[in-house]
């Protein structure tokens, strides 16, 4: 059971990698033949659990009691953690063009994607990382925590328009994973022996019943509009619309769903003999059943980890070296808050541009972002990240590192 516990609270944190940068890497309204892009990166965040700590699920280590206690006393009553990342290819083709007498070229998109995240309480992190032993005599409340996760592969087809560079695709998809844990309400109490333990549990646990690499398929769709806008008279703006993955997935491997509404009482017993490494329960909920927690395995129709983002952009050729950006992103789930950004760009030259921005929301608080963008005739490359206190600081809360190469003809 604590191995559960363990898993569904962490197993973000074991993904690295939909790709949602908010950083722009420039917008070119230059008429093009062709163009190929590759891009991929990810990010990790929490609200409370330092770097420090991350790290050590991430790249192995030693995690100490400081290391622990540095993380703890951030958390609040209510926290997040997260990730989200992946890799693409998309080719664009500006000159075949799919309508007569019309702008629309045609674009092919490839990529794979993992999203996860939850919310949980601050006891919920004390006791998978302390054990139960502080909280002898007391309770333990994990109410209100939830868990999901995703990951899968998309191949995608749609129109882009040559001069606005406007587009939207049809995507299909390949589910390799989807598990998910909601914790209405979540109490454990001992008395202050621990030899006498109360559980008050009411929620839904959803996990795979095999390991086959495609679990479900699934259809979405991307769009990315770009709009003239006049701000300020006499200027032209850029304002962005756009969203990825929206869609939905249909699960054709069966899932077991434990749905857990009961109150429980165990006397004599310890914690580590309910819940420990040679528990009653174990690691396999088979026993549950007997235990009022029932079990159904069913195929389950689930919601793509899509999201929408708006905002204004930076314009490549506008002859401007300083530009202003800012704009908003939401995932349409609970675990992830409306994320919030603003920064300024400068251009050095025609070839080398870079800037600056300060977030809010999402899986942590404020983070700073930054980014570079540089051309080599039709080549470019850019980098971005999100948080970059990530690379300077272990106190951070994890980090986000996002690489972008393009040819265009």
């Amino acid at each position: 059971m604590r191995g559960l516990i363990t898993c569904l609270a962490f197993v973000v944190f074991f993904q690295f990698g939909a790709v949602g940068q908010s950083l722009p890497l420039n917008y070119d309204t230059l008429e093009l033949n062709q163009e190929f892009i590759v891009e991929g990166g990810g990010d990790f965040i929490g609200s409370a659990i330092q770097r420090e700590l991350s790290g050590k699920f991430l790249f192995g280590g030693y995690i100490d009691n400081s290391i622990k206690d540095n993380s703890y006393h951030r958390h609040s009553t209510i926290n997040r953690i997260g990730t989200y990342g992946g890799v693409h290819f998309e080719y664009r083709n500006y000159k075949k063009k799919l309508i007569e007498n019309k702008n629309w070229g045609y674009l092919i998109k490839a990529g794979a994607d993992v999203f996860g995240g939850g919310v949980y309480s601050k006891d919920l992190f004390g006791l998978v990382f302390y054990g139960n032993d502080p909280y002898k005599g007391e309770t333990i409340d994990f109410s209100g925590s939830n868990f999901s996760f995703m990951s899968y592969q998309k191949l995608g087809f749609g129109m882009i328009d040559s001069k606005s560079k406007s587009a939207i695709s049809i995507n299909l998809y390949n589910i390799n994973s989807s598990l998910s844990a909601n914790f209405k309400s979540g109490e454990i109490t001992q008395d202050l022996n621990g030899d006498q333990l109360d559980f008050v549990l009411d929620g839904e646990v959803t996990l795979p019943t095999n390991g086959a690499f495609s679990q479900g398929v699934g259809i979405g769709l991307d769009f990315d509009f770009k709009l003239p806008v006049s701000i300020f008279k006499g200027q032209t703006s850029y304002i962005q619309l756009q969203a990825k993955n929206i869609g939905i997935g249909y699960l054709h491997e069966k899932q077991k769903v434990y749905s857990i509404d009961t109150t429980l009482t165990f006397s004599g017993f310890q914690f580590e003999q309910l819940i420990g490494t040679n528990a009653i329960f174990s690691d396999s909920l088979n026993v549950l059943d007997s235990l009022g927690i029932n079990s159904v395995e069913k195929n389950n129709v689930v919601l793509l980890p899509g999201y929408f983002q708006v905002g204004k952009i930076v314009a490549k050729n506008t002859g401007k070296k300083l530009q202003s950006f800012y704009g908003v992103r939401i995932y349409p789930t609970l675990i992830f808050k409306p994320y919030v950004y603003a920064g300024v760009h400068y251009s050095l030259s025609k070839s080398i541009c870079f800037g600056l921005n300060g977030g809010y929301g999402g899986f942590g608080k404020f983070r700073v972002g930054a980014y570079s963008s540089c051309n080599f005739g039709k080549y470019s490359v850019g980098v971005a990240s999100e948080n970059v206190l990530g690379f300077i600081t272990k106190k951070a809360s994890g980090q986000s590192l996002f690489i972008r190469l393009r040819c265009a003809i």
